[in-house]
């Protein structure tokens, strides 16, 4: 009886460990395996990630094939986050590194996001009077990508760098607010002067407008219907009927625009003429002397 009772208890305490070692191997298999398949994923969408849809489909919505595109980080740089907190509002800057002279300077600039949608984010027209072409906006992006720059100098020559950033479903993420509160404040809009100087001198300022920026892959979170495109489609900022910064844009740019620009201050007022893709124009103008003096 004793030595049956050893056995029975023996019996149990193989069965529970047993039980218990499958638990702890089948948990080591699944974390190696899941673990391994996050580690490829980030491999086949990471760094290295092949420039395919640049290659086959988007250079050529801008260029002809035969176009030269030069290496240009000795020109200027690209800041984005490598793994964005939010991918409906992920900030980028392009910053130059060299003074705009006449015979060199930035004609224009154009921001590409390979795995979007729409994969031209906008282009940016530069002037005599912008001074500097650094700029700085924020976009949606809808997976795994590499985001481009492309600078075009006086001389038609075009130098493009790139990073890539780990975002997902930027495109299609609901509005930060309800449809009637974002509708309620459409087209309002703000100027915010960042560095600001003498008549003749170089001033950094930062627009913003209210707006949507529907993308058309958007759901109303109440009917569960589809909202249609609803983005700004053209930004033009002036100076004493000098315009400053003329952008064309696309649904990557994100909800509320905003962009962060220089310009030669010639003492005027700053007046911003904003238009969308219902075909609706907005348009308000700032007295940079008392913006000023309320700071």
């Amino acid at each position: 009886m004793y030595l049956m009772t050893i056995s029975l208890y023996s019996s149990i305490f193989f069965i529970k460990n047993k039980f218990f070692f499958n638990i702890i191997l089948i948990t080591f298999l699944l974390t190696f395996f899941i673990s391994k398949s996050l580690l490829s994923m980030d491999n086949s969408t990471g760094v290295g990630l092949k420039p395919e849809k640049w290659n086959k489909n988007i250079k050529s919505l801008l260029y002809d094939d035969d176009t030269m595109i030069n290496e240009g980080s000795h020109l200027m740089s690209l800041e984005t986050p490598y793994r964005a907190a939010d991918a409906a509002i992920v900030p980028i800057r392009v910053n130059f590194n060299f003074i705009q002279t006449e015979h060199q300077h930035i004609k224009s600039l154009v921001l590409i996001v390979d795995e979007n949608p729409s994969p031209i984010v906008g282009k940016f027209k530069f002037t005599s009077k912008s001074g500097n072409p650094d700029i700085a906006t924020r976009i949606r992006i809808d997976r795994y990508t590499n985001v481009r720059a492309i600078a075009e100098m006086q001389d038609g020559e075009l130098y493009m760098i790139s990073n890539f950033v780990k975002a997902a479903g930027g495109c299609s993420a609901p509005s930060l607010a309800d449809m009637d509160t974002v509708m309620a404040r459409l087209g309002k809009m703000k100027l915010k002067l960042i560095e600001t100087g003498k008549i003749g001198k170089l001033n950094k300022a930062q627009f913003i407008i209210s707006h949507p920026n529907f993308s058309g892959l958007q759901f109303n979170q109440l009917t569960r219907t589809e909202i249609p495109a609803h983005f700004v489609d053209r930004v033009r900022i002036f100076q004493d009927q000098d315009i400053i910064l003329d952008i064309s844009s696309d649904i990557s740019l994100s909800e509320d625009p905003s962009f962060t620009f220089h310009y030669h201050n010639s003492g005027g007022p700053i007046i911003v003429k904003v238009s969308d893709s219902s075909g609706k124009q907005y348009s308000k103008k700032w007295d940079i002397t008392h913006i000023v003096s309320e700071q």
